[in-house]
Order: C-alpha cells, then structure tokens, then sequence
C-alpha cells in the first residue's frame, strides 16, 4: 500500500509539472524505503517511462505538443542516455565517490543556471531576450539533449527537471506545452535508459509493480488539471519548484 500510494503522488506530480520520475521517485526509493542506489536509479526509469505512456497520450491529444522540439532533443537524449548508462554500472563500481559527486553537482548548476535565466526572462524589458526561441537554433538542440541524456542514464534525473527549467529558460512557449513536449521526450528517454538498466539487473521488478499502480492513476489525474491552471504564475511557481526539489536533493548527496 505504501509504495502505491508513492506511486499516485509522484504520478501526479509528473503529470502537472513533468517533473520527478527520476528528481522525485530516486530520492523517494533511497531516502526513505532504503532501497540500494544501484536498484533505484533503474527502476525509477522504468517507472518514469510507464507513467508517462499516459501522460503524453493526454498531451498529444490535446495539442499540447511540440513534436519537432521533442524529436530534435532525442536526437541527441538517446545517444547521451546510452553513453550515461553504461558510464553509471563501470563508474559504480571503479570510482562510486567521485561520481556520485560530480554528476549531481553538475546536474545542479544547469537547473540553477536555467531557473534564473528563466526568472530574469520573465521580468526584463530586454525584448531581444523575452523573444529569444532555442527552436531557432535546431543544431544547439541536440547538443542540449545528449547532455540531458547522459544525466538521465547516470542518474535517472534530468528528463524532467532539466529539460523544464532549459525550456522555460530558452522558448516562448505555453507552460502546458512546455510540459506536454518534456514528458513525451521523457517517455521516449526513459525507455531507453530504463532498459538497458533492466538488461544490466539494475530494476527491482516488485518495487516497480507497486509503484505504477498508483503511478497510472495519478499521471492521468494530474495531466487533465495542468492545462486549466493560470499561465504565467504556473510558469513562476514551476521554475520555483524545480530550485526546490534541486536543492534539497543537493543538500541529500552532499
């Protein structure tokens, strides 16, 4: 009961924000039921890209969709997450210390670096950077997602959160939207991180069943109420969330 009732909260979350199949459900499977960081960060991907089959059905169907954005980013995600995989199983047992502390710290300075661009875009007058699209530099695209990829693989965090705060940061678009194309490039990530953590033994299938039990209902749940809510406080509380959650992620690592 305990792990599907997890499942329904983080289900929700992701499917109003995006966000935490990987910032959320790893913290949530370590942190507070003990399970080994090795088994977490895979399962935590596979149940990111279950719940989000659902999500992004919503989404798509809504309209609410970038798909030329989404596709140019797993272009790059899916090379990146394949790379971050396999880095994370040899990494883990050569040099645990060091990665666990470098990668988390660089996963923070992109959210922080993006939440405040984005936090200053809002405000200034400056129309050059109010009105400046990344999806008018489709080569940067790419590049942006073999990084969130890799960060996905290595980690399982980044699909969401990453990819969030950086569209936030860089594209004029809808919150809803934003969201929308995040989670459908997050389904798409994560099924491919996710199983190659699966082919490595790094999933436990009994703690992933009870998570997408309620994981389901709650991302259907939360993807129907994210397009009703105000754009522009959304848009202000989202990126305030997502410094949240980083830090006191940050503050569990180091």
């Amino acid at each position: 009961m305990e792990l599907i009732f997890t499942g329904l909260i983080l289900g929700m979350v992701i499917g109003v924000t995006g966000i935490g199949g990987g910032m959320l459900t790893t913290p949530a499977l370590t942190l507070l039921m003990g399970v080994p960081i090795s088994t977490a960060v895979g399962t935590s991907l596979l149940f990111s890209a279950i719940t989000k089959v659902f999500a992004s059905a919503i989404y798509v169907y809504r309209g609410l969709v970038c798909v030329r954005l989404a596709t140019l980013l797993a272009l790059g995600s899916i090379p990146g997450a394949f790379a971050g995989s396999f880095s994370f199983h040899f990494l883990f047992d050569k040099f645990p210390g060091v990665a666990s502390k470098v990668v988390p710290a660089f996963i923070l300075f992109m959210i922080v670096a993006s939440c405040c661009f984005s936090y200053y875009r809002m405000f200034t007058k400056n129309e050059k950077i109010r009105n400046f699209d990344i999806r008018s530099r489709p080569l940067l695209i790419p590049l942006i997602g073999f990084v969130v990829g890799f960060d996905i693989g290595f980690t399982s965090i980044g699909a969401g959160v990453i990819v969030a705060s950086i569209l936030l940061a860089l594209c004029p678009m809808n919150p809803s939207r934003i969201i929308g194309t995040d989670i459908v490039h997050g389904f798409i990530l994560s099924i491919f991180a996710g199983g190659i953590h699966f082919s490595l033994g790094g999933v436990d299938s009994s703690i992933l069943l009870g998570l997408i039990q309620g994981g389901i209902v709650g991302v259907i749940l939360g993807a129907l109420v994210a397009p009703y809510l105000p754009q522009k406080p959304f848009r202000f509380a989202l990126n305030s969330v997502i410094l949240v959650i980083a830090f006191m992620f940050a503050g569990k690592i180091f």
